[in-house]
C-alpha cells in the first residue's frame, strides 16, 4: 500500500514516510511497516497479514510505480484519493478521482490477470456506490495480443487504457474492428492527453467528446479494400476460408442443414455477409450477418418488423461485457438501408428486397 496513518492520525505517502514513525493501516488500523530500498518502491505492508481484506499484500514494483504515476497524472488537475477505504463494500480501488462533473471515477491499475467473475464483482461493488470504474492495464496486458472478449472486459468509453512503468508510457487503443479471418485491428495513441482529461472531468457523455472517445462503429469497408480488384480478392479469400472451415467441420451442422433446407449453401453467402468489420461480436461477422439476412428472409418482402424485436434476436451474438452493441446494430441497419435492402421508419423495419445468395 502507498498510504498509511501516522501517529498524528494523518495520511502519509510511503515515499515521504519516516522510518522512526509508527504507522497503521487506514482500513483495519493494525500496524504496518515501511519498506523500501534501492530495488524496491517505497510502500507499507502489514506486520501480520491477517484480518484486513481491503489491501492486497505483495504488490509488484510495476503496480506500485503505475499507481503512483496515475496519481501524479490526475493530481495535477483534480482532487485524488489514493487507496480510499470503501468499508461498505470492503473494497479499496487504487485511486478515486473527484470529478467536477458527473460521478466520481474509481481507477484500478491492473498488472496481473483477473478472472471474469472477480472483475464483475469488483465492478459491481464500486458501481453500487455510484462510482464509474476505469481499468488501466499494465505491461503484461500491453505486450500481449488481447482477444476480443478480453478487450471488451476492460473497455471504457470504447477505449483501452495502458501504463507501462519501465517506459513511463501512457497509451490508449480505440476504434476497434474485426474482419473475419484477420487479427483484431485498432488505432493507438501515445499519452492519455485530452481524452482522459475529458473522462476525469465527467464530460465523456458530451456528444463531441463521446465521438472522440468511442469513435464510430465500423461497418464500411474503408479498412478492407481500396479498389474493385481488392474487393474481388477479399471476397474470394473469405469464401475460401469459409469453405475450409466447412471441410474441417468447424461450422455447426445445424446451421449448414438449416441453409440446405432453404435451398442455400454456406459458401454461397451474399457478398454483404463477408464484408463485416464489427467489433464486439462473440461470433464471426459472417455468422452475425447471415443470421440477420435469414431473419429478414423470414419476415418476408414488403413486410414490417419492429426494430426492437429484431435487435432482441441479435443481441445474443455479442460478448456479454460489450456495451456498444446498440450502436453496432443501428449502424448495421443503416448500412442495409443505404443499400436499399430495408427501410427504417418509426422504429420499424420494412423489408424492401432480399439479399441474394451467390449462384454457382
Amino acid at each position: 500500500m502507498l498510504l498509511a496513518i501516522n501517529s498524528s492520525n494523518q495520511y502519509c505517502f510511503a515515499n515521504l514516510a519516516n522510518r522512526s514513525e509508527n504507522y497503521r493501516c487506514p482500513a483495519c488500523k493494525k500496524p504496518v511497516v515501511l519498506r523500501h530500498g534501492q530495488q524496491n518502491v517505497a510502500h507499507f505492508a502489514h506486520q501480520v497479514q491477517a484480518g484486513c481484506h481491503s489491501f492486497t499484500e505483495g504488490e509488484t514494483i510495476d503496480h506500485l510505480l503505475g499507481k503512483m504515476a496515475l496519481y501524479r497524472y490526475f493530481a495535477k488537475d483534480y482532487q485524488v484519493v489514493v487507496e480510499p477505504v470503501l468499508s461498505q463494500i470492503s473494497q479499496r480501488p487504487d485511486l478515486l478521482v473527484k470529478r467536477p462533473r458527473g460521478t466520481d471515477l474509481a481507477i484500478e491499475y491492473q498488472c496481473s490477470s483477473i478472472g471474469r467473475k472477480r472483475l464483475q464483482e469488483r465492478n459491481q461493488g464500486l458501481e453500487s456506490l455510484g462510482l464509474e470504474v476505469l481499468w488501466v492495464l499494465g505491461p503484461a496486458y500491453y505486450h500481449r495480443r488481447l482477444s476480443g472478449e478480453l478487450t471488451c472486459r476492460f473497455l471504457y468509453c470504447g477505449r483501452l487504457f495502458f501504463y507501462v512503468p519501465k517506459q513511463k508510457r501512457f497509451d490508449t487503443r480505440f476504434n476497434f474492428s474485426k474482419t473475419d479471418f484477420h487479427k483484431l485491428q485498432y488505432e493507438s495513441q501515445t499519452g492519455f492527453g485530452a481524452v482522459l482529461s475529458s473522462v476525469a472531468n465527467g464530460t465523456d457523455n458530451d456528444e463531441r467528446v463521446g465521438r472522440q472517445l468511442t469513435g464510430q462503429p465500423i461497418v464500411n469497408q474503408t479498412r478492407l479494400v481500396s479498389s474493385t480488384s481488392d474487393l474481388v480478392q477479399h471476397l474470394l479469400y473469405q469464401r475460401t476460408k469459409l469453405t475450409l472451415l466447412m471441410v474441417q467441420g468447424r461450422v455447426k451442422v445445424d446451421l449448414i442443414n438449416y441453409l440446405y433446407e432453404r435451398g442455400h449453401r454456406l459458401d454461397q453467402l451474399p457478398d454483404w455477409c463477408l464484408l463485416g468489420q464489427a467489433f464486439g461480436l462473440a461470433v464471426p461477422n459472417w455468422h452475425f450477418r447471415l443470421v440477420l439476412v435469414l431473419l429478414l428472409e423470414r419476415v418476408g418482402l414488403n413486410h414490417w418488423i419492429f426494430e426492437e424485436r429484431l435487435s432482441a434476436r441479435l443481441r445474443q451474438y455479442f460478448y456479454p461485457s460489450f456495451q456498444d452493441h446498440e450502436k453496432i446494430l443501428k449502424a448495421t441497419y443503416a448500412d442495409l438501408a443505404a443499400s436499399g435492402v430495408i427501410c427504417l421508419q418509426d422504429n420499424k423495419i420494412l423489408v424492401i428486397k432480399l439479399l441474394q445468395f451467390v449462384a454457382d
